[in-house]
């Protein structure tokens, strides 16, 4: 399991990588005034995630889910109530979602705050219905809607590739200077920015829906593999 920190201006993000049977990373954010703490997706070790905030002196207010997916949300309904922390997710994912907790839904464009922390939530439905991102003032927290130089899949319940290509010219616009934290660590590092994903992931790359939808339905029949590691236009125009 490992450990990540980057530090910015009112928040600190830290991050657990490799957690669970998928390997999940988990992300907390720290509102350095407020001492207060969200934690992203939680799952697997509720007991952990809390021992973690606590001793470093913050208390757990917030839960913000990005999708439905059991991975992803196993340990929400025990923090809760254990914390009583707030549960937000994106309004489309309800259908989908099995905890009992009470949630709060949230659409594009919401601005959610823990304390002096704003976080910007943008729709990118395609892994799911309803997945969202949060982009604070540094960082992008992304859930399975994007990988180090990969995405997730669109075979799930509520997935949908057409809604998935909108969903990455959406995340295009994001600056390049934006540090980006995922779901899980699939790719060959942990860290990276827009900047460098818009420069060789493929899924932010391809300017055509219809490529898109070739490539995605490609790598799901195992004709075309899985990137790991940054690719070009050139490579992608043979890919397809």
């Amino acid at each position: 399991m490992k450990l990540k920190k980057n530090n910015k201006n009112s928040y600190k993000i830290e991050s657990l990588h490799h957690v669970g049977v998928y390997e999940n990373s988990i992300h907390f954010i720290f509102d350095h005034n407020s001492k207060t703490c969200a934690i992203i997706d939680p799952a697997w070790d509720a007991d952990l995630f809390i021992q973690k905030i606590t001793e470093k002196g913050y208390k757990l207010t917030d839960v913000w889910l990005t999708h439905w997916h059991g991975d992803h949300v196993n340990a929400a309904d025990e923090i809760t109530e254990k914390t009583g922390a707030k549960i937000t997710i994106g309004a489309n994912e309800v259908p989908y979602l099995e905890i009992n907790s009470e949630i709060t839904t949230v659409n594009d464009g919401d601005i959610i705050s823990l304390g002096d922390t704003k976080a910007t939530v943008i729709n990118t439905p395609g892994h799911t219905a309803g997945g969202v991102c949060y982009l604070l003032d540094h960082d992008l927290i992304v859930g399975d809607t994007l990988f180090v130089y990969g995405a997730g899949h669109c075979s799930a319940p509520g997935g949908n590739i057409d809604a998935f290509f909108h969903s990455m010219q959406k995340l295009r616009k994001v600056d390049d200077d934006i540090a980006l934290h995922c779901g899980h660590d699939y790719g060959i590092k942990i860290s990276t920015t827009m900047g460098e994903q818009k420069n060789g992931n493929a899924f932010l790359m391809i300017d055509k829906q219809e490529d898109f939808v070739r490539y995605i339905n490609g790598m799901q029949q195992g004709l075309i593999a899985y990137p790991t590691d940054a690719v070009t236009k050139k490579e992608i125009e043979l890919m397809l």
